[in-house]
């Protein structure tokens, strides 16, 4: 796996995590053109599994995948089918919801 996509750099926690978590390079080139970075602490991305069904990569009908980044650089990235707790949990975040 590459340590950069696009203008995005991946941390070693998303590389060693990457591979486990089935968060392919192809998924990352489609959805990161979208991702708008901001200048906040953290920019937290969730792509809805409309979205992701469009490109062909959706798990199932619920499963979103959620980016966690700063500035430039993935920090983390995982599968979940229930992201209403990011709300409450990263207070201080911009989100992005990105659907078909």
């Amino acid at each position: 796996m590459n340590k950069q996509v696009l203008e995005f750099k991946k941390t070693n926690h998303f590389l060693y995590s990457q591979w486990d978590r089935s968060i392919d390079d192809q998924i990352l080139v489609r959805v990161l053109p979208f991702v708008k970075c901001t200048k906040c602490e953290k920019d937290v991305i969730i792509v809805l599994p409309s979205f992701l069904k469009r490109n062909g990569f959706a798990k199932d009908e619920q499963t979103c995948l959620v980016l966690i980044i700063k500035k430039n650089l993935i920090l983390t990235g995982y599968w979940c089918d229930h992201p209403n707790y990011l709300f409450s949990k990263e207070a201080g975040a911009h989100f992005q919801i990105l659907y078909k």
